[in-house]
């Protein structure tokens, strides 16, 4: 008996040390994240940071979660926090506030987007939208959009600005000033 246990916990251990270094590939986190310019970065871009990155001149990174402060922020994935930068670009979903000169998120945004020339989300929006030029939300808006031009896919919220475009064919495409649907 007790042979065949210590057979069984060496085999066990054994599978793990098989098994730890593909999860550990597959799942790489940092807690922090240093970039001059792409790829002269602390950790590679396939790496997740988990509290704070800053991007000197140019950074990316798999997702983001905290505080992500640079010139020009890349995300392949997702952003969670406060992101701040002359460029921000989010290629999944973000969540929380993020303010530059122009933001980018490809996919679902939620939170609070300041841009001093424009905000654009692929997807839906969630919140708040500001910018002096341009605000888009490609598919849907649930909120308030603040700017000279606002567009978005289908509204359930306010509009105010010189020009607000609504896709939705229940309403008419364009309306000047303020714009409200619910």
């Amino acid at each position: 008996m007790g042979l065949r246990w210590c057979q069984l916990r060496h085999l066990l251990i054994f599978g793990c040390f098989l098994i730890c270094p593909a999860v550990s590939r597959a799942e790489q986190f940092t807690s922090w994240q240093v970039s001059f310019f792409h790829p002269l970065q602390a950790y590679s871009d396939d790496y997740s940071v988990d509290c704070f990155r800053l991007d000197i001149v140019y950074g990316v990174n798999e997702d983001v979660k905290g505080v992500d402060i640079g010139m020009i922020n890349e995300t392949k994935h997702n952003v969670h926090g406060f992101e701040l930068g002359l460029v921000n670009q989010v290629k999944g979903d973000f969540g929380g506030w993020q303010l530059g000169l122009v933001n980018e998120v490809h996919h679902d945004f939620k939170g609070f987007q300041l841009g001093l020339l424009a905000n654009r989300t692929k997807g839906s929006c969630q919140g708040f939208q500001a910018s002096v030029f341009f605000n888009d939300a490609e598919e849907d808006l649930r909120g308030l959009q603040l700017g000279i031009v606002n567009n978005t896919g289908s509204l359930y919220g306010i509009q105010i600005g010189l020009l607000n475009f609504n896709d939705d064919e229940r309403y008419l495409g364009f309306f000047p000033f303020i714009r409200a649907a619910f």
